[in-house]
């Protein structure tokens, strides 16, 4: 059971400008994180860092004053968030193993916060037989209103069963569950409304390839959409506020973007509700009981889209604050009054800020790294450049403070994981580190990012390794050399998970171009790759197609997937090569650092393999990232450039 120790935590300000900020400032986990507004507006909660302390903390806004904190050490506390003014909630995770069954998972619980007494229970500890073995747990859907009871869907069944994916009724003062619900093994997600009524019920059957939407209006269960389909497509999200009609993502073909759709409870859709031909749905703004107030869309900076709300647009009254910076809108209070607003990638440093719209003021209550003055943050530009087939690929450079944009210097290439994902102006905190120490960091977006269009994702699939994903990012060296930025005789890649991937790609494909190559929870095999998927979730999973597509079919092409894999070219690699890796790494497991390592000692190759202990694949805590920054901090001074840390 994980577990949180009430105690008293003083409120300690940031400390003074350093004129050049030590590691630590950007190595340890940000000083306040998962910033929260209650519905009303009132209070507000954080995740802090301080003094090597982990720590939640709410304080009065009004008033200015600290009213709650609670220590979090020794469990790894992902967010916070308001249910209510009273009740605030924690998410934590630890990695775990479980007796029968394979490999380590990460256990996850949520624990009701009682701000009133200061009381902190963790939910679900009792009441019925939750599955041994499941991740995501956790996940609040609902509230009942006006009542200490919320519902969480999971998995219950003992250890030997097949477990179903039931919603449960939970009250927030004990942690007791019971069946509100019951779904099958095949369900996936459940709505529920503020009475406790259940809303909608979603499942996929992998083994028949089934995707479909059960209604529960009225109080009977009805299917009112199904379709075959390999992988999903479509994903119940939410509810109109009027609660006529289901909220569901779909692709729309003929803008190459994604939308929201609304779905009548008789299976018909509408028209968009949310869509735009120059941006994908990025995220939902809903309230507890996923009823969808606007969405985020994509971008370099994002934007913002109110229901009903035409003319409302908080964004654009604090930009001209901030003409460079991107701005977030990270929660928000129930009469749209009051939002915390996250601000990153300007010249100042990056900071929660609260604005109330009605008076239009604007506060910093919190900033994210609190030992990173302003002076002393990196300036980050959105770049474009050719790839070698005339594709435009949008991207991110951060250069040091002040830098000289004529001024050639050493050059860090920095792609991304996922690899459906991109890189945004903001804070990246490794980027940054580099750009103070003087070094250019160059993240491109490469063809099968998202963010930027189905067509430009879908480029992508099964162009690994020797494909235009890889061939994006030798373009990016090309094109910094070209323009004065890069020295090409300092240029190091570093990666992490697909980006490690990519970094170790660079290094057997493009061997020439890097004086050193770092890769943290890469992939290094992607035949093992595949079959380990294929173990974990069963040969009739969605999971294995996704990658089976986006890689290549391991029954099907496995020369390919060889050809491709940076293990099988550990002969070509020329510049030393630091692998790092977390051996609580449910995602990528330490296995594949391994397999890479083994390959290049076997040709002679210069290797280095850092296992960190306890570390998981997001470097969640600030031991395991701090080992991590130090490690590739003294690995590319060595090969790249010269540091005084």
């Amino acid at each position: 059971m994980l577990r949180f120790i009430v105690t008293v935590i003083l409120f300690v300000a940031a400390t003074p400008g350093f004129a050049k900020p030590p590691i630590e400032a950007y190595g340890k986990l940000p000083s306040y994180r998962s910033v929260a507004l209650s519905p009303g507006g009132t209070r507000v909660a954080v995740l802090g860092h301080r003094d090597d302390t982990e720590y939640a903390m709410v304080f009065d806004y009004d008033e200015q004053r600290i009213t709650d904190a609670v220590s979090t050490g020794g469990v790894k506390t992902r967010s916070v968030y308001f249910l209510s003014d009273e009740y605030a909630i924690l998410r934590a995770s630890e990695t775990t193993k479980i007796f029968g069954f394979r490999g380590e998972f990460e256990y996850s619980a949520a624990f009701s916060w009682n701000l009133e007494t200061d009381k902190i229970s963790q939910l679900m500890r009792s009441g019925v037989d939750l599955f041994p073995a499941q991740t995501g747990l956790g996940k609040i859907v609902g509230r009942l209103a006006g009542e200490n009871t919320v519902f969480i869907p999971a998995y219950v069944g003992l250890a030997s069963s097949d477990p179903d994916y039931h919603l449960l009724r939970v009250d927030l003062k004990r942690g007791h569950a019971r069946v509100h619900a019951k779904g099958t093994r095949h369900t996936v997600d459940w709505l529920v409304d503020d009475n406790g009524d259940v809303i909608a019920r979603e499942d996929f059957d992998d083994r028949t390839n089934t995707y479909s939407i059960w209604s529960y209006k009225g109080g009977s269960r009805k299917k009112i959409f199904e379709e075959k389909v390999e992988i999903p497509r479509r994903s119940l999200l939410g509810v109109t506020p009027d609660k006529t009609a289901l909220l569901v993502s779909t692709d729309i073909a003929d803008t190459d973007r994604n939308a929201i759709v609304e779905m009548s409870f008789d299976g018909s859709f509408s028209k968009p509700l949310f869509a735009r031909e120059d941006a994908d749905v990025e995220r939902l703004l809903q309230n507890i009981n996923r009823v969808v107030y606007g969405v985020e869309y994509s971008g370099m900076i994002p934007s913002y889209e109110f229901l009903g709300r035409p003319d409302f647009d908080p964004v654009a009254l604090v930009q001209p604050l901030f003409p460079s910076a991107a701005i977030s809108i990270d929660d928000i209070s129930d009469d749209f009054q009051r939002m915390v607003l996250y601000v990153a990638g300007g010249e100042q440093s990056p900071a929660f800020h609260v604005f109330d719209y009605g008076r239009r003021s604007l506060d910093r209550v919190a900033r994210a790294y609190a030992d990173v003055p302003d002076g002393e943050v990196g300036e980050v530009f959105t770049i474009e450049f050719k790839a070698r087939d005339g594709e435009t690929i949008p991207s991110i450079l951060t250069l040091p403070p002040g830098a000289d944009m004529t001024q050639q210097r050493p050059t860090i290439i920095m792609p991304h994981g996922g690899p459906e994902a991109y890189d945004a102006i903001g804070f990246d905190w490794m980027a940054q580190y580099f750009a103070n120490r003087g070094y250019a960091v160059m993240q491109p977006n490469f063809r099968g990012s998202d963010g930027f269009g189905a067509a430009y994702e879908q480029a992508g699939h099964g162009q690994w390794g020797r494909g235009v994903m890889q061939h994006d990012v030798t373009d990016a060296v090309d094109a910094l050399v070209r323009g004065g930025i890069a020295d090409p005789e300092r240029i190091c890649i570093i990666g992490a998970s697909y980006g490690g991937y990519s970094a170790l790609a660079g290094g057997a494909f493009t061997p020439e171009l890097y004086k050193c190559v770092a890769a943290f929870a890469p992939v290094s095999d992607l035949p093992r790759m595949l079959i380990d998927e294929r173990r974990d979730h069963g040969g009739d999973s969605w999971a294995v197609s996704y990658w089976s597509k986006r890689i290549g079919d391991l029954r099907k092409e496995r020369p390919f997937l060889k050809s491709i894999s940076p293990s099988e070219h550990a002969d070509a690699f020329q510049a030393p090569v630091l692998l790092i890796h977390g051996n609580d790494d449910t995602v990528v497991p330490f296995r594949q650092s391994l397999l890479m390592e083994r390959a290049l000692k076997n040709a002679g190759k210069d290797v280095t393999l850092l296992k960190l202990e306890g570390g998981d694949h997001w470097l969640s805590t600030s031991d395991t990232r701090l080992e991590t920054l130090r490690a590739l901090d003294r690995f590319v001074t060595e090969n790249i450039g010269v540091s005084d840390n």
